[in-house]
């Protein structure tokens, strides 16, 4: 088995900084140098997903690093296939996210907006308003402005989850064969986000 850290910014693999592997992988050429974790983002939307993919065990292409001056989904997005099993949690490959041309107002569409997701609690909440939210602009920005981290935590579900987990959306860039006990990943995880 690997052993996964988290130090400060970085991932670890057996004591060897991820971007390092990555780039080993890759082929030297700097890619990987200004990429972050991705639990230093700064929107606790992005935060929320994430913590949610590692606690419920979510086998996915999961978003590793990000850009370490956006620090938010918005720049670059470097994922990491993982396969939860039992016991284990299993690195497969890597890669980088490919940006759709209409990415923003699919992204924009995603959250609040995306009625079919809502909730029973969310039609008790926010039925009044579901009418101003879609014909009137100003009362949706404002909604936004009011409640972002919910808006972008809805947003990721909604676009980014999907998206990234269609593989025809990822430039694969290598594959890796890390393999984590499942208790001590998710421990490592959770802590790093604390």
């Amino acid at each position: 088995m690997n052993e996964l850290k988290i130090d400060s910014n970085y991932f670890f693999v057996d004591d060897k900084c991820i971007n390092t592997i990555f780039e080993e992988i890759q082929g030297s050429n700097n890619f990987f140098e200004w990429l972050v974790s991705s639990l230093c983002v700064e929107n606790k939307g992005e935060l929320h997903y994430i913590t949610e993919l590692v606690e419920r065990k979510v086998s996915c292409n999961f978003p590793l690093l990000v850009c370490g001056d956006d620090l938010d989904f918005q720049c670059t997005i470097v994922v990491v296939k993982v396969e939860w099993s039992e016991d284990k949690v299993i690195w497969t490959k890597f890669g980088t996210v490919k940006r759709e041309a209409d990415y923003w107002n699919k992204y924009i569409n995603s959250g609040i907006l995306r009625f079919e997701d809502w909730t029973e609690d969310d039609w008790q909440k926010y039925g009044s308003i579901a009418y101003e939210l879609i014909t009137d602009e100003k009362f949706f920005y404002e909604w936004c402005s009011e409640n972002w981290n919910e808006e972008v935590y809805r947003r990721m579900w909604g676009y980014y989850h999907n998206y990234l987990n269609h593989d025809i959306n990822i430039e694969w860039i290598g594959e890796v064969n890390f393999q984590f006990d499942g208790n001590k990943y998710q421990k490592c995880f959770l802590n790093g986000l604390s």
